[in-house]
């Protein structure tokens, strides 16, 4: 049940379990976004069901976004992730990748010499991943358990912002690694994308959100991980993908990219080593935390 307010507040139920007034951030013509003072989470309001997520990422999600999530634009952003990977862990071992599309991600791993597995909703993107040799695991066994501590890391690129919970999603992430497995989540940076709006529009890309369903900042996976018993062992800028630089998108989605790579990037990096890894304002971070226990 949700009560509406004084100043565009509503107490509603976030993730993190805190029944508390949310303070509306933006709204669009089809969105509202509150967010929650507790754990500092954005997130849209009404929350998606589980239903609406799994249905629209079985069904839909490849036809809309799948040539993007294939192309080699996201190489340096899978480059980033297990760059980050291998300062903790090495092969051999088990890595899952949850979210894994057609498995781009978990190849560059098999190449690195890790045992690689997926899961992913999206049916067209399971068969080209399961094509190219991953084995592909069903998220209703993740679900029962079928996977309890097995896997000494999973992976989470850009999936949090799309889960129907991520508290649900992290509780199973949490269960699915062995006694010090790790966790490595990248996702949207909320002290970037909140702030561009205004200049995203001043450009014309008034609908270009750069995040779904939920806009993380680091406080606020920080908090959610915690919830879970994953503990946070680092966190650092995402390497930004190169971007949609073809003459068929429009102007200002490659003024965005190349601006991002060019400009954005030194300059985030920069404010991390000057800050000791303190500040993070890249528009994506990476956040790698561990499960108790030996390891």
């Amino acid at each position: 049940m949700t009560t509406e307010i004084a100043n565009k507040e509503t107490v509603v139920g976030c993730p993190c379990g805190a029944m508390v007034p949310a303070v509306e951030v933006f709204h669009t013509p089809t969105r509202r976004y509150v967010r929650c003072p507790t754990c500092d989470l954005v997130f849209l309001y009404p929350r998606p069901t589980r239903e609406s997520v799994e249905g629209y990422f079985r069904e839909a999600y490849d036809g809309d976004y799948g040539a993007v999530e294939a192309s080699e634009d996201r190489q340096p952003v899978y480059q980033s992730v297990l760059k980050h990977l291998s300062l903790y862990r090495s092969p051999p071992g088990s890595i899952l990748d949850v979210g894994c599309g057609d498995g781009g991600f978990l190849l560059l791993c098999r190449q690195g010499g890790w045992n690689c597995s997926g899961v992913e909703l999206s049916k067209q993107a399971a068969m080209r991943a399961a094509q190219k040799g991953m084995t592909i695991l069903s998220p209703r066994a993740l679900e029962r358990g079928e996977w309890a501590q097995h896997f000494d890391v999973v992976t989470l690129i850009n999936v949090l912002e799309t889960v129907a919970d991520p508290v649900i999603m992290l509780g199973q992430v949490a269960t699915l690694l062995a006694p010090g497995g790790i966790v490595i989540i990248r996702a949207t940076n909320g002290l970037f994308h909140l702030p561009m709006r205004t200049p995203a529009r001043w450009i014309g890309s008034q609908y270009d959100q750069a995040f779904h369903w939920y806009l993380y900042t680091t406080k606020a996976l920080k908090m959610l991980m915690a919830s879970v018993g994953l503990k946070v062992v680092s966190l650092r800028n995402s390497r930004p993908s190169r971007g949609p630089l073809s003459p068929v998108h429009p102007w200002f989605s490659r003024l965005k990219w190349t601006v991002s790579r060019t400009l954005l990037w030194p300059f985030s990096q920069t404010l991390y080593y000057a800050t000791n890894g303190r500040f993070i304002c890249a528009p994506s971070f990476e956040i790698l935390a561990q499960r108790p226990g030996n390891g």
